[in-house]
């Protein structure tokens, strides 16, 4: 932990000593166009963060330990300006079942009180953050196959301020409001939208914020041996600045065994490399300072340094635009109207977009989600247990040309051994071309080069010892396979098919395979299983 104690002492004087003094760090970060839907703060301002004239011929100056305690101005819509005592350098992390869990969750930088005052709800859906930066790449991941994502923040906060209740507006957002039309105009108001966005941050924590979202393929990790937890708890410990001594070395133990099992000594930062990282406030020169503690040990330090001069928002307060507006104003309840209809049309909707190729969607968490019976050869997530897994069929087994008998045909029938198993046919009696009519399931198997598919012929003597016709072994591979073996006397016919476990492909049944969604289904979808009514591009 870095602790930082800051003596504060606040004054207002007279306004001729603030005229070349500097606004302290962050000072118009507040007093901005934010739009709920994209998560994005809109660059135009509704509220004049440059005026720090207090209208009385005074102004408020700061003095600062941070900067040697020089002296520094506050605008006037600046009310309760602090700096923070205390910096906690801790990373933080969650884990993500779905896209949709991750969206919901994606607004977490706002206060709930974004909602006062708006009529929102929307049933079985999502409003607010539907079109932020984070919800954008893991609606898109979730159509390219099954993933669960992690969050992991490391965040400092240095200053905090909040916005008066009066404060002077914007000279060009008054103009924007007066030039709306007198009857309600879903393009001129949608118009305002864009520019100003459906919100004005009220208050806000400045400082630095570390953000990545890692995109976890689930049964890619799952067939490697790992959960979702244990890669999240794995990227926990590669994060930099996280835990206690104590801590960290516990896991990254746990994380090296891991990491033997699987015969790498790559970093799980590096093998779940799809991500999206976001840095906020500080000087940053392009590292990847959330999980570059080895590479690069100066870096979060340099970034943490830098913050007390450059900060950014880490934390804010939101309030619809309306309520800028007087109670009288004619425009008010219009624009009110106008956010609302721009947040609900926007509100991403729970639809499942398929059924369960395997397993039931029973889950009490989503409901979307296929639940399996856990075997040993599919977890209850449904995916398969480990690589090489697959299920295994025998069946069309005949020969042609058997001489097992001087003086009577054969008497046949076949044994058919995989691993341990063993099955076998009927005989067929005085029959030198038999047709064997038996199909065997094998269940889950493993297919391993040790491990061979092994047919044994023999004729069955009722008076003396059981002849081994002929005897034939082949290397499993995936796929419907039809072969023979020739023996002295005769030849053997079978086919079998070897089908892989769920997510699994290749010869051997060792190699991923991604399960996307259907073309035409994620032409329409927004995520795996949800969907946007009407799109933006503001």
């Amino acid at each position: 932990k870095l602790k930082i104690n800051v003596l504060l002492c606040s004054h207002t004087i007279p306004s001729t000593e603030c005229e070349d003094t500097p606004f302290v760090p962050g000072h118009n970060l507040a007093g901005e166009g934010f739009d709920v839907v994209t998560m994005k703060r809109k660059g135009s301002y509704v509220i004049n963060m440059d005026k720090w004239d207090l209208g009385n011929g005074t102004c408020k100056l700061e003095k600062n330990n941070y900067f040697s305690r020089i002296k520094q101005k506050l605008p006037a819509a600046v009310v309760d300006w602090r700096a923070l005592p205390k910096c906690s350098m801790k990373v933080s992390s969650q884990i993500f079942e779905s896209s949709e869990a991750l969206v919901n969750d994606s607004s977490s930088a706002l206060s709930v009180s974004w909602k006062v005052g708006l009529d929102v709800k929307a049933v079985g859906a999502a409003v607010g953050s539907t079109h932020s930066r984070e919800a954008k790449f893991a609606m898109t991941k979730s159509k390219e196959d099954k993933y669960s994502f992690t969050k992991h923040e490391v965040a400092c906060n240095f200053y905090r301020y909040r916005v008066a209740e009066n404060p002077p507006l914007h000279a060009e957002f008054l103009e924007a409001i007066k030039s709306l039309p007198a009857s309600y105009d879903k393009d001129a108001y949608r118009n305002l939208i864009s520019t100003y966005g459906t919100h004005y941050t009220t208050s806000v924590k400045l400082g630095g914020q570390m953000k990545a979202i890692t995109a976890i393929k689930t049964c890619q990790a799952a067939v490697s041996g790992l959960t979702d937890t244990a890669v999240k708890d794995c990227l926990d410990v590669e994060a930099s600045g996280s835990y206690s001594v104590a801590t960290v070395k516990a896991e990254a133990h746990f994380c090296q065994e891991q990491k033997k099992k699987m015969g790498t000594n790559e970093m799980f930062s590096s093998m779940f490399n799809e991500r999206q990282t976001e840095i906020i406030g500080g000087n940053i020169n392009g590292e990847d300072l959330l999980f570059s503690g080895s590479s690069h040990p100066n870096s979060l330090k340099n970034w943490h340094n830098s913050l007390k001069s450059l900060p950014d928002i880490v934390h804010y307060s939101l309030k619809p635009l309306h309520f800028l507006l007087s109670a009288e104003h004619p425009a008010r309840k219009e624009l009110k109207k106008a956010v609302e209809e721009y947040i609900i049309e926007n509100a991403l909707m729970k639809v499942c977009s398929e059924p369960c190729k395997i397993g039931r969607k029973c889950s009490a968490r989503d409901r979307c989600a296929c639940v399996c019976e856990s075997s040993q050869i599919i977890k209850s997530n449904c995916c398969p247990a480990e690589k090489g897994l697959a299920t295994l069929k025998v069946y069309s087994l005949s020969a042609k040309g058997l001489y097992g008998d001087t003086f009577t045909q054969t008497d046949g029938f076949v044994l058919v051994k995989y691993d341990v198993q063993i099955k076998n046919t009927k005989t067929i009696d005085d029959n030198d071309n038999p047709l064997w009519p038996e199909t065997f399931e094998f269940g889950p198997i493993k297919i391993r080069m040790a491990n061979k598919l092994t047919f044994e012929v023999y004729d069955a003597d009722k008076f003396w010892n059981t002849n081994l016709l002929g005897k034939c072994s082949f290397e499993l591979r995936s796929g419907v396979v039809t072969d023979a073996c020739v023996f002295k006397y005769g030849t053997f016919y079978f086919t079998y098919e070897a089908k892989c476990a769920p997510s699994l492909q290749g010869p051997q049944c060792n190699e991923y395979k991604p399960s996307p969604m259907a073309a035409p289904l994620a032409d329409i979808f927004s995520s795996r299983n949800a969907h946007i009514c009407i799109s933006v591009n503001y």
